[in-house]
């Protein structure tokens, strides 16, 4: 893991077809419209943990042509996290 951590925020008005919109409900998820990237992390195995611990995944591992390998996944509570990677 890095020894720093970097935090990104997002309006919600940058999301182009990302499916988390579509799932969130007016009043309800307490994590809706928080998202939090985890550079420097390997996604691959930070989605079994993830699918184990029965979070729900938007997007297995791809890698983006902007250069990182992510995914996207919503934890028990609604938060969105995304994992990713620099692809080598």
């Amino acid at each position: 893991m890095a020894e720093t951590l970097i935090i990104q925020l997002h309006a919600d008005s940058t999301y182009y077809a990302n499916p988390l919109p579509s799932l969130l409900q007016e009043v309800g998820i307490p994590g809706a419209g928080a998202e939090f990237w985890l550079f420097d992390w390997d996604p691959d195995p930070a989605a079994c943990r993830a699918e184990v611990a029965g979070w729900y995944i938007l997007e297995l591992p791809t890698d983006k042509a902007h250069g990182l390998r992510k995914y996207f996944l919503l934890d028990l509570e609604g938060y969105s996290w995304v994992p990713g990677r620099v692809i080598v």
